[in-house]
């Protein structure tokens, strides 16, 4: 219907693919799966079935193959107007997924690249729909604590890989969604203290009133720490993971976690792809593609 904002949590198996249908008549891809034909084929196909020709935003949250394993193939067959992408100076360095991303971007026609960092903002062109994307981390280079300086100096280990994870919050008519990528339980805390502060006020983001939750890290252990997801107040909880994957994601803690706190928790491995559609006006409705 007119207005709808539609969040496609894509089965991709072990790895993260999420697209975004926005109300203005814009779409968003987060992630591109872990590079395997078949997770490839199934993101071309829900694009070709959506009749996207083109995707306006690509966001690459972070270098890790299982999230920008397919991307070069899905920028090559759609190309995009603008991507977002971590700011690492040799991609060659971080892996090979990520270097034929670049690569596919550098040939790009038509496309603006866009290193990722807090408080960039997508805002929506509709007035009668409005939504905002806000990029919550990780820190712009040349901040003290920017894990994107520690990688480009060759210091650096998987955890801050995982934390240069782009960390998105959606906002449309008062229904709120928060994209994590790999983020850690550090990258959680920090975002809690420095929303507490006010650093988020002027970017109207409403971190303790978010309802619906792509959760971290594929559900791992070392992310969806208890006190952020209290903070949270999340209603509606998408874990995108692969059958029996060799890392015993989610973790069953995370799980119980958010059962606790009366999350409903969605998986991409045992419910398949997951709808999210946020209404005009407020109020949204959370249910599996029918395999």
């Amino acid at each position: 219907g007119e207005g709808e904002m539609r969040i496609h949590f894509l089965d991709v198996g072990q790895g993260d693919c999420t697209l975004l249908e926005q109300p203005d008549g814009r779409s968003m891809l987060i992630d591109g799966g872990n590079g395997s034909e078949e997770s490839t084929s199934a993101i071309l196909r829900y694009l070709n079935a959506l009749e996207i020709d083109r995707l306006d935003f690509l966001l690459l949250t972070h270098s890790d193959s299982d999230h920008c394993g397919g991307i070069a193939e899905v920028l090559r067959r759609k190309g995009a107007d603008r991507v977002y992408a971590p700011g690492i100076e040799n991609p060659a360095a971080v892996g090979d997924a990520y270097a034929a991303f670049y690569a596919a971007l550098s040939e790009a026609k038509g496309t603006e690249a866009i290193v990722s960092r807090r408080y960039l903002q997508i805002n929506s062109l509709s007035e009668a729909f409005p939504y905002t994307l806000t990029f919550l981390s990780p820190y712009r280079a040349g901040n003290p604590e920017s894990p994107y300086d520690k990688i480009n100096s060759g210091e650096y280990t998987d955890a801050d890989l995982n934390d240069s994870s782009a960390v998105v919050w959606l906002d449309y008519c008062g229904t709120s969604a928060l994209f994590c990528g790999d983020a850690s339980a550090e990258v959680e805390r920090r975002l809690m203290s420095e929303y507490r502060v006010g650093l988020f006020d002027d970017c109207g983001v409403a971190l303790d009133d978010t309802e619906i939750l792509k959760v971290s890290h594929h559900g791992s252990a070392t992310g969806t720490c208890e006190e952020f997801v209290g903070f949270l107040g999340v209603e509606t909880a998408v874990i995108s993971c692969g059958a029996n994957n060799l890392y015993g994601h989610p973790a069953p803690e995370v799980c119980s976690r958010l059962a606790a706190a009366g999350a409903r928790c969605f998986r991409t491995d045992s419910d398949g792809s997951v709808v999210v559609t946020v209404s005009f006006g407020g109020g949204y409705t959370a249910e599996p593609l029918s395999r």
